[in-house]
C-alpha cells in the first residue's frame, strides 16, 4: 500500500479533531473552510512539525476493529420527513465503520458532491485508509432528530440531530503513537435535498452550546 507524505498525515489528525471531536463551540464544521474554499486546518498544520509524536511499533498498535457494513434503512429512498431524518441518522451511525474500514460507499450515495464538509469527511476516510490508518471506537448514538421541510412532499429541508459520539483512538500512522479523542455530546444541523430518488445532505454544521456565540472558525 502506498504511503502519503507526513504533512498529509498531520492534516488528517487536525481536520478530524476539528470536525466532530473537539469540545463543541471551539469551531464549527463550516469554519474549516476559508472564503476561497481553502482548508484552514491544512494551512495551520503546514508550520507544525509532523514528527512531534513518539514513534510506535506497528505490531503493538491497538488492532483495527472489524465492523459489519451497516445496512441502509428503507427511509433513505422515501420523500418524507422520516426519510430525511433516516438519512442523517444513517450517516452518523455508519461513521465509525467508514473510518475504520475506509469504505466510503456508505456515505457517497447520501451526500451531495457540492457539500464541502461532506467531501472533507470522505477525503479523510480515503487518506486514512491509504496511510494504513483507522479509527477505533468513535461510534455515534443519535438520541433524537427533527425535520423542517419545504414543499409537500418536502423537496428540501433541515434535519437537527442530538447525538453523542463515544471516545475513540485514531491510528493515523501505524508507526506513530495513536491519538486519543474524547467523547462528544452535541447537536448537528444538516441541510438536505431530495434528488428525485433519495435524500442527500448538502451541508452540515455543529451548533454551539446554548448561550454561546457561533465559532468564527479559529481554533483555540
Amino acid at each position: 500500500m502506498g504511503r502519503v507524505n507526513r504533512p498529509v498525515q498531520r492534516v488528517v489528525i487536525i481536520v478530524l479533531a476539528l470536525l466532530l471531536v473537539v469540545p463543541l463551540g471551539v469551531i464549527g464544521l463550516g469554519g474549516l473552510l476559508g472564503p476561497d474554499g481553502e482548508d484552514r486546518a491544512g494551512q495551520d498544520s503546514a508550520s507544525e512539525n509532523p514528527e512531534d509524536r513518539p514513534t510506535a511499533d506497528p505490531a503493538e498498535q491497538p488492532p483495527r476493529p472489524e465492523l459489519p457494513r451497516p445496512q441502509e434503512p428503507a427511509g433513505l429512498t422515501e420523500q418524507s420527513a422520516e426519510g430525511a431524518q433516516a438519512t442523517l441518522t444513517y450517516l452518523l451511525e455508519s461513521y465509525d465503520y467508514m473510518m475504520s474500514s475506509g469504505d466510503t460507499s456508505v456515505w457517497e450515495d447520501s451526500v451531495d458532491p457540492n457539500c464541502r464538509v461532506c467531501m472533507r469527511f470522505l477525503d479523510n476516510a480515503q487518506v486514512l485508509a491509504e496511510q494504513g490508518g483507522y479509527l477505533i471506537g468513535g461510534a455515534f448514538e443519535v438520541h433524537s432528530t427533527t425535520f423542517t421541510g419545504t414543499g409537500e412532499p418536502p423537496a428540501t429541508g433541515t434535519v437537527v440531530a442530538q447525538f453523542t459520539q463515544e471516545e475513540s483512538i485514531l491510528v493515523d500512522d501505524p508507526s506513530l503513537q495513536a491519538t486519543r479523542l474524547s467523547s462528544v455530546t452535541g447537536q448537528l444541523i444538516a441541510t438536505v435535498a431530495w434528488d428525485g430518488e433519495r435524500w442527500r445532505v448538502t451541508d452540515m454544521t455543529i451548533a454551539p452550546p446554548e448561550g454561546a456565540a457561533p465559532s468564527d472558525g479559529g481554533g483555540s
